[in-house]
């Protein structure tokens, strides 16, 4: 009985340790927010200097960002069912080494915001499922050989805003699904092709902001599979006739906020399948004729930006049969377009005039009443009747859920009666159609009246046509007669002529004469 009693003391004592164990283990520091239900964890801003240890075993969600925690060491291997890992805007400096190498269910690794210097291709051993790795915004200034190759589901790579001046070779290898590249905002003054090589895959490249002057030829040789590439901000000055040429499948260009003095037209009839174009805050001063020629599939194209942009001229979207979206705004000194230019573009929808310099607008320039959305703000605009028609489809037309919500909030400039008035809040006296209404009813009364008078003429001369018949009739029996008698004259004159003559030859000589 004593034996049993001591059992049970053991028992329940074992039992009380169980449980302070899974208290201990389980401890949620802090300003965290603990989920044992969802396995979720939020220490954000907690003020945490190291990783905590003492949380759920099993957990499957860690949020560590904004905390001063220093670096990592082996703390995660604790957590080996982690799925999403942030620990971004630290002060983490090394990521050392296999310290990831129990994480092989981690697919999110966010370390962005931290002070690292360098990685290594041993920094992420263990991490085979991970799909997208944060590295933006820290101290790395090159990309090593094969320093990724561990991560051979990795799908999106963030490098960007670093110090990167170099790239190995060989510093993609093992990434054999990658989808997105983010090199932007770093020093590389070259595109590293022969590092593309290896993600033959890749589907988006983000190069911008970075500091290049040119395209060369094959510089995305490797990238066939490409559907958007961004190369904004690099201080672009040319692109070679053949630096596109491999990039059939791309969708998307970004050549905005660089220093292209023409429209690239001969390299880009190598994109034909493009979609999207953004090529504002260049130097060119219009767009000529066929400027995108061959590109067909062409749906948006935005033009923003841009200080010397003048003007637009015909058949500049001559091949861009299916634009959609014409975005065309703050452009200091762009004042005209041609006529017809937007002729043969029957789905075009969307367009932005927003910040230019135009005072009008032709009502023929467009087919305003089919577009779903139409921004003219902002332009110094004279608000007379030749808007008239502007002023009527802004009082009127409902666009899309598409176009901002003050689209209409449309201002004059001028006369300066009406500067600063909304357009739609004049009258049409205000924009002097009443002048323009008088000149018309002038012009179509003189018209009227003009033809009242002719239809009075042709409707005596039917009611009096006998008569007139006659008038005309003798008229014209009196003019056949005056040329006989004009001819009998002659005759007689003719034959007093001819009688004179003998008269005078028979004229007898006396003979003294003789």
């Amino acid at each position: 009985m004593q034996c049993l009693r001591g059992s049970r003391g053991i028992m329940v004592l074992l039992f009380y340790i169980l449980c302070l164990w899974t208290e201990v283990s389980a401890m949620c520091p802090m300003r965290c927010k603990c989920d044992d239900q969802s396995l979720r964890v939020l220490c954000a801003n907690a003020n945490l200097d190291v990783v905590p240890i003492t949380l759920n075993p099993e957990l499957r969600e860690l949020i560590l960002n904004n905390n001063h925690i220093k670096g990592i060491m082996s703390s995660f291997s604790v957590y080996h069912n982690l799925e999403y890992l942030d620990v971004s805007h630290n002060q983490l400096v090394d990521l050392g080494e296999y310290n990831f190498k129990m994480q092989g269910r981690l697919e999110f690794l966010l370390l962005s915001s931290n002070m690292i210097s360098s990685v290594h291709n041993h920094s992420f051993v263990g991490l085979q499922q991970l799909k997208v790795l944060h590295l933006n915004e820290n101290f790395l200034e090159d990309v090593p050989s094969r320093a990724f190759v561990h991560l051979p589901n990795l799908e999106t790579l963030d490098l960007s805003r670093n110090r990167i001046i170099s790239i190995s070779e060989d510093a993609f290898e093992g990434l054999e699904n990658i989808r997105g590249l983010l090199l932007r905002d770093n020093k590389l003054n070259r595109i590293p092709s022969a590092a593309f090589q290896n993600v033959p895959t890749l589907l988006k490249l983000d190069f911008g902001l970075n500091t290049i002057r040119e395209v060369s030829e094959g510089a995305f040789a490797f990238l066939r599979q490409l559907e958007e590439l961004s190369l904004d901000g690099c201080g672009l000055r040319t692109i070679d006739i053949k630096g596109f040429q491999q990039l059939s499948s791309l969708l998307v260009l970004k050549l905005h906020d660089n220093e292209l003095q023409e429209i690239p037209t001969s390299a880009l009839r190598n994109v034909n399948r493009l979609e999207e174009l953004n090529i504002g805050q260049n130097k060119f001063k219009e767009l000529k004729p066929r400027s995108f020629q061959k590109l067909k599939y062409l749906r948006i194209i935005q033009i923003n930006g841009s200080p010397m942009f003048t003007s637009i001229r015909k058949d500049s979207l001559f091949d861009n049969i299916n634009l959609q979206k014409f975005i065309i705004a703050h452009n200091k000194n762009l004042n005209h377009i041609d006529s017809h230019t937007f002729d043969g573009l029957p789905n075009l929808r969307y367009v932005s005039f927003r910040g230019n310099a135009f005072t009008t607008f032709n009502y023929d320039l467009l087919p305003w009443d089919e577009l779903t959305v139409l921004d003219v703000r902002d332009n110094p605009l004279a608000c007379d009747c030749k808007l008239l028609w502007l002023w009527k489809l802004l009082r009127n037309k409902n666009f899309s859920s598409d176009a901002p919500s003050n689209v209409v909030e449309v201002h004059c400039t001028s006369p300066p009666g009406l500067k600063n008035m909304l357009l739609t809040k004049v009258t049409e006296e205000d924009l002097g159609c009443y002048i323009e209404n008088r000149r018309q009813q002038m012009i179509i009364g003189i018209i009227v009246a003009a033809a009242i008078a002719v239809g009075g003429l042709v409707l005596l001369g039917f009611r009096y046509r006998e008569k007139l018949a006659v008038a005309l009739k003798n008229k014209w029996t009196s003019r056949r007669k005056e040329p006989q008698y004009q001819k009998t004259t002659c005759v007689e004159d003719e034959s007093t002529v001819l009688q004179t003559t003998a008269q005078q030859s028979l004229k007898m000589t006396p003979v003294t004469e003789l």
